[in-house]
């Protein structure tokens, strides 16, 4: 014992010198560097700390940090995370100016350790840095996978899961049982755009190998929201030690997913060796991307499937789900704004069908409440950061190659300057303005702009719409006993996306007549 203990000492001991001696040396390089290096006009910024920068300023949420470190430095700063030096914008203004006008140079993506390990060496579209091979990607998910007639053709999947997940909600409210809507949402999303996918549902699925499945994409998600802030993110050269043992969890959960996504590669292998076009409407996404592999063999490899498939998975099921919850939770604090949308809903739909995706461009103010959730709530309040590989300017400051670029839509989303009463949910807010979500409004960036906007963000929109429209009609809801709409905590929870960090947990009763649910399959309801 006395042995074990004295080993374990000496490789702390061991492990803290390397650390040590790791910092010292690369703190002199890099302040040699700056000193013989070229001199800049660079953003102002809080002081720092040695070694470290300003990691220590972040916090569990790093995007309300930046936003008070925006109030006293600018809209526009330099910090350093680690060895990495980070420009962040808070403003319209320079959010345009970072991904309209220097769109071209910032399209990059800095390399992410964490990327490495859990995206097939950063592969994933959303990673992987301006390429070809990137171009041939995004142009096979926007024009082949999410075209317009390839949405049009899945909204069946899309309709019945959502009668299947109104049909569960309703349900489980029986009696007066509190109903959990971040289990029902995250199950109804990530079952769409697996359907949609590669014709799997994983949710709610008595087989084996599905909940296995579902249990790989939790922890997928919840992996990814933590993973961009280990040590070895900012500090690359610790990559080594494995701080906290959290490379070892990476490479684990990495060999759980591969073996998932080689299985739903292998299977459509097996279902269909002789691929058609990748145009072919009755082609689900694998099948897409395995056509595409076949016209293209030498630039798309497995791996790159693997990595794209998994992007647009997470991405799209954290992300939309996140956004519903936050809309639901407004709406109950504001029982005039839920009046409102249930309203339009009657008078846009009636009582005697269920909403269809044709009515969403009639629901005026539904549409608004989605959009001031985002102005609000924004699941990815920092977009991911851009770099450029050559020097640039913004704000009329000097930006170095491969300096990262991070856009705070939280504290564009809370600027008084530019929203009137900014911490006040108001959908009226969008009844008549021109603001939109298609990257040209800065003002509103949910799916980012310019080259590296969210290919999906059309998908994403009816997603979220459908689906809110669909509950608000069918359900009334109500809080749990005892708890008045100001008790309901609206505190957030960092991760994948920005959430809520309590559960969202509602009584419900049916809202419609009996024969509406019976006719649209809709059991066990009264």
């Amino acid at each position: 014992m006395e042995h074990d203990s004295s080993v374990t000492i000496n490789m702390v001991m061991i492990q803290q010198a390397a650390v040590i001696s790791c910092l010292i040396a690369i703190s002199g390089f890099f302040i040699v560097k700056q000193l013989t290096g070229k001199k800049f006009r660079l953003p102002p910024g809080p002081a720092g700390l040695p070694l470290i920068g300003h990691l220590h300023i972040l916090g569990a949420a790093p995007h309300q940090s930046l936003m008070q470190l925006a109030k006293e430095h600018g809209n526009i700063m330099l910090l350093k995370l680690g060895v990495f030096p980070t420009v962040v914008v808070s403003s319209p203004d320079l959010a345009r100016e970072a991904l309209q006008e220097q769109d071209q140079n910032l399209a990059s993506r800095p390399h992410f350790e964490s990327g490495k390990i859990l995206a097939y060496n950063n592969q994933s579209t959303s990673l992987t840095p301006c390429n070809e091979t990137w171009s041939l990607m995004r142009k096979v998910i926007s024009t082949d996978f999410l075209s317009a007639k390839r949405i049009e053709q899945s909204k069946s999947i899309r309709r019945e899961e959502l009668s299947s997940t109104i049909e569960d909600i309703l349900c489980d409210g029986h009696g007066g049982q509190l109903v959990d809507f971040d289990a029902k949402l995250t199950a109804l999303v990530l079952n769409q755009i697996t359907q949609f996918s590669f014709r799997k549902r994983y949710y709610g699925s008595k087989n084996r190998e599905a909940a296995e499945g579902a249990e790989t994409f939790q922890s997928l998600m919840k992996e990814a929201g933590t993973s961009f802030f280990f040590p070895g993110e900012f500090f690359p050269f610790l990559m080594f030690l494995d701080i906290g043992g959290v490379e070892a969890r990476m490479h684990r959960l990495a060999q759980t997913a591969d073996r998932f996504w080689s299985s739903i590669l292998a299977s459509h292998r097996k279902e269909d060796g002789s691929f058609h076009s990748r145009e072919a409407l009755d082609q689900d996404f694998v099948d897409v991307l395995l056509a595409c592999q076949k016209e293209n063999k030498d630039n798309v490899s497995d791996d790159m499937i693997k990595a794209v498939l998994q992007d647009v998975i997470m991405a799209s099921s954290s992300t939309s789900s996140a956004s519903m919850l936050w809309a639901l939770a407004e709406l109950m604090r504001q029982p005039d704004n839920l009046q409102k949308v249930q309203k339009e809903l009657d008078t846009v739909v009636g009582k005697k069908r269920l909403v269809e995706e044709s009515d969403i461009a009639n629901l005026v103010f539904l549409r608004a409440v989605v959009k001031e959730t985002f102005r609000l709530h924004p699941v990815l309040p920092l977009l991911l950061p851009h770099q450029s590989d050559v020097d640039i300017k913004l704000g009329g400051y000097d930006i170095p190659a491969k300096t990262r670029v991070l856009v705070n839509t939280y504290a564009i989303g809370r600027d008084p300057r530019i929203w009137n009463s900014p911490l006040h949910f108001n959908p009226g807010r969008f009844i008549k303005n021109s603001i939109d979500v298609k990257g040209q409004s800065f003002e509103l960036l949910p799916f980012g702009a310019g080259r590296r906007m969210c290919v999906g963000y059309s998908l994403g929109m009816m997603t979220v719409e459908y689906a809110l429209a669909q509950i608000l009609h069918t359900c009334n809801m109500f809080l749990p006993k005892g708890m008045s709409p100001k008790d309901l905590s609206m505190e957030e929870m960092s991760g994948p996306s920005l959430t809520r960090s309590e559960a969202l947990r509602l009584r419900v009763t049916p809202r419609l007549p009996a024969s509406v649910y019976i006719k649209a399959g809709i059991k066990n309801v009264a």
